[in-house]
């Protein structure tokens, strides 16, 4: 193989590559092979048609099996042997296939880019205190007890306030049930927070066992982009009609539901979670207002075909690979275009600060990291050691740390100012 390589922009390489006539001719001399081992012509029995006739007969399938099966490995070891890491897959262009000449073609390669970060010390920051109140804590506690609660049968017509478990169907224009869009046992509360008024308001009144049809016009604003903005009709079977029955908040609570001896001991556990749950949110804040004023300072400017594959990564997971109507995919593509650009400048300022300054991540630390999601997750210990055994998912976890270590750094190194609790959540001073 011979390579040259060349640069053609921050994030692209282009390799010209040649492979030698004999390789090419070997690699179809072996295609040709696997065709000829189940290839039956008149006057042949299967398997033993001339090679040669084979060649000729069968010119169009083995060019377009060498395009799609043997190049692609030819670009994979250019891609190798020039010791380039591909951010997304590499595209081949101007093939060039000529029979007794050798192949030639280039491979483009986007990579992570050289940036050199600037003006990335004292970073004016704000950082609000971990402060929990009485409040927030009595608000934690009655949602436990919402999530404890004990659900009786009723044998009477829903009322607001009452828990309907139910199985729904959305239906096309003439009635026909949609398959795909069965649910069974949902549980809905007539009259809770955020609940719709048309299914709502189709409910009430239904008896145990009964079904009807709810008309459903969502709102343009519904979290749910697939059905806002639109109406549909759904057939909705009430299975059961329950009163919801919430515990007294007392030590028997506690003991019954937690295993703790008084309610004192579950204030304090509920109260220790929500200031752990703080502490997080806090170096989150901080994280964002770090990577805002990096971003900020130190444009970065990203290619196209990037951006584009990591949105369809993006959108791919979001959806669960369902398919959509052109529309429907701009309209998202739209919406997480500025968090998938944030978050690839992000990875390239983070990984320079790192570079800059001399931060690395060890073997000891990766074990250090896993060791510790076992430890937070002891039943899982075996589902945990086996996804890292993985290089690629130690590749990321790798990847992840480093970043953590540049982000605590950059906190380090800022101006960080404590605020009082109360005031605006963290944003960086002067902006």
């Amino acid at each position: 193989m011979k390579l040259s390589v060349r640069s053609t922009g921050p994030w692209q390489h282009a390799l010209d590559v040649e492979i030698p006539v004999e390789d090419v001719e070997a690699r179809f001399h072996e295609l040709a092979l696997k065709i000829q081992r189940r290839a039956a012509l008149p006057g042949f029995r299967k398997g033993r048609v001339p090679l040669d006739m084979v060649r000729a007969q069968f010119a169009p399938h083995l060019e377009q099996d060498f395009v799609e099966d043997v190049v692609p490995r030819y670009a994979s070891d250019a891609v190798a042997e020039a010791r380039l890491e591909p951010v997304v897959p590499p595209t081949v262009r101007n093939l060039r296939l000529t029979p007794g000449a050798p192949l030639t073609f280039e491979v483009h390669v986007e990579v992570r880019p050289e940036v050199e970060v600037r003006d990335y010390r004292g970073l004016p920051l704000t950082r609000r205190p971990v402060a929990i109140d009485e409040a927030t804590v009595d608000a934690a506690l009655e949602r436990l007890r919402e999530e404890s609660a004990v659900f009786a049968d009723l044998s009477r017509p829903a009322q607001r306030g009452d828990v309907l478990l139910v199985d729904t169907v959305r239906l096309d224009p003439n009635g026909r049930r949609l398959g795909p869009t069965r649910q069974k046992g949902l549980r809905l509360q007539l009259g809770a927070p955020g609940m719709l008024p048309d299914l709502e308001n189709g409910l009430l009144g239904a008896e145990e066992g009964q079904e009807r049809t709810v008309a459903i016009d969502y709102p343009a604003d519904y979290a749910n982009a697939e059905l806002a903005g639109k109406s549909y009709r759904y057939a909705v079977k009430v299975r059961k009609i329950q009163e919801k029955k919430l515990r007294d908040l007392d030590d028997n609570f506690a003991r019954d539901v937690f295993q703790l001896g008084t309610l004192d001991e579950l204030r304090a556990r509920v109260r220790a979670n929500l200031e752990a749950e703080e502490r997080v949110r806090v170096q989150r804040e901080l994280d964002a207002a770090v990577t805002d004023e990096l971003i900020r300072r130190n444009p970065v400017e990203l290619p196209e075909r990037l951006v584009t594959w990591m949105l369809a990564r993006v959108i791919e997971e979001g959806t669960g690979g369902r398919t959509m109507d052109d529309r429907l995919r701009a309209d998202l593509e739209a919406r997480y275009r500025p968090g998938v650009e944030r978050s690839l400048r992000r990875e390239v300022l983070l990984a320079a600060v790192a570079k800059q300054e001399g931060l690395e991540v060890g073997d000891a630390d990766v074990a250090a990291e896993i060791e510790r999601m076992i430890q937070a997750e002891p039943r899982q210990a075996s589902r945990i050691r086996a996804r890292y055994q993985s290089e690629d998912r130690r590749r990321a976890l790798r990847e992840g740390l480093l970043e953590r270590k540049a982000l605590d750094r950059l906190i380090e190194l800022a101006e960080v100012r404590e605020v009082a609790s109360g005031e605006p959540l963290v944003v960086p001073a002067g902006r």
